[in-house]
């Protein structure tokens, strides 16, 4: 008999319906999770992660983006921080 993935990565039924549920992008919060990072700090790299892939265009997205990189980071991110994130995700390639 194997394992059942729950049983792989040490995770309660409890949990991995929290990650199914609540997380911004579940699959790689359990890919996180199975290899060793906390779940707690799974869900916080997972969230930062996230709002880094999307594009903010509100001040409350920009107020999210940079309250998730507070946490997944340990900083406040300057001026700076913010123009090189834009030129590399979200500006279109030069030609």
């Amino acid at each position: 008999m194997t394992d059942s993935p729950l049983e792989q990565i040490d995770l309660l039924d409890t949990d991995y319906a929290d990650i199914l549920a609540h997380s911004s992008d579940a699959s790689f919060e359990l890919q996180l999770v199975r290899f060793g990072v906390d779940a707690a700090e799974a869900r916080i790299k997972t969230n930062f992660l996230t709002l880094v892939r999307q594009k903010p265009e509100t001040p409350e997205e920009w107020e999210a983006l940079t309250a998730a990189w507070e946490a997944a980071c340990g900083y406040t991110p300057n001026t700076q921080d913010f123009q090189q994130i834009i030129e590399l995700l979200w500006k279109p390639a030069l030609e």
